[in-house]
């Protein structure tokens, strides 16, 4: 089973997917800030991240780049969520091209499933 990263700021939605994904056997840590999601990390092995666009002020986008300098082999393994699928699609978005997998808000929690299935297939593992 994987051993997941969730970081968003609404504690409804981290409670839904880690009682979604823990009934599936995955290890599911669940945190609402960055500087909680980069304690994790550095604790813990993790499989992929999930990683909500928006934190209050901060972005996402900033974890992955603390991910692509200190987890480096995560870096493939994370996906966004987010309700503003419309910073995701705009050219002239604050976040550039993401280059990473988005789910948009609502998201249909089997989806989640989807992305810990091919994150468990890579050969690496």
């Amino acid at each position: 089973m994987a051993t997941v990263l969730y970081v968003d700021d609404e504690p409804a939605i981290r409670r839904a997917v880690v009682q979604w994904l823990s009934r599936r056997g995955h290890m599911v840590y669940a945190v609402g800030s960055l500087a909680d999601a980069r304690e994790v990390l550095v604790a813990q092995p993790v499989d992929g991240v999930f990683v909500d666009l928006w934190l209050g002020k901060e972005s996402g986008c900033e974890l992955q780049s603390w991910i692509e300098q200190h987890r480096p082999e995560l870096s493939a393994n994370v996906v966004y969520v987010t309700g503003d699928i419309t910073a995701c699609e705009a050219s002239e978005s604050p976040f550039g091209t993401l280059a990473r997998p988005v789910l948009s808000k609502p998201f249909e929690l089997r989806q989640l499933d989807d992305v810990v299935d091919r994150w468990m297939k890579q050969p690496s593992r």
